[in-house]
Parts: structure tokens; sequence; C-alpha cells
């Protein structure tokens, strides 16, 4: 059997994994951190997060695709 737990890493403490330990006694596991998408960046700055839903809005009120190079942002 293969159990996955997604857990953002300020959410772990000594608890969650001694609760781990318990529901898997004996057994090997892995743990893999993989880096966030960019969202948490987009959305961590205020103008970016702003600019983001400006454009989403956009989009779902004209249905077209904004095609823009990374220079071009704010």
């Amino acid at each position: 059997m293969e159990t996955t737990i997604r857990i953002n890493t300020d959410m772990l403490t000594t608890d969650i994994m001694e609760s781990i330990k318990k529901m898997f006694p004996h057994k090997t596991a892995d743990i893999i951190i993989q880096p966030s998408d960019g969202t948490d960046f987009i959305l961590g700055n205020p103008a970016y997060a702003n600019e983001l839903r400006s454009r989403i809005k956009d989009y779902d009120t004209k249905k077209e695709v904004i095609s823009l190079k990374p220079e071009e942002l704010l």
C-alpha cells in the first residue's frame, strides 16, 4: 500500500511526524520536497497578484489568450 501525504513544510511538527510513525510502524518512508511552481511568488506580491486577477477576469470576460514575454510583465 502506498500513501501520499501532501503538507506544507510550515505545518510539519513533531506531533505530525509521531502520528505518521504510529500509522506506519517499522516502514520506510520517502520524503520528497518539491519546489513551488511560482504561484506562491506571484500571489505573495500584491502587485503581481492584482495583475494576475485582472488578467484572469479579462480572459474570462473576453476569452482571449494573452501572450506576453516575461519582461512585459509589470
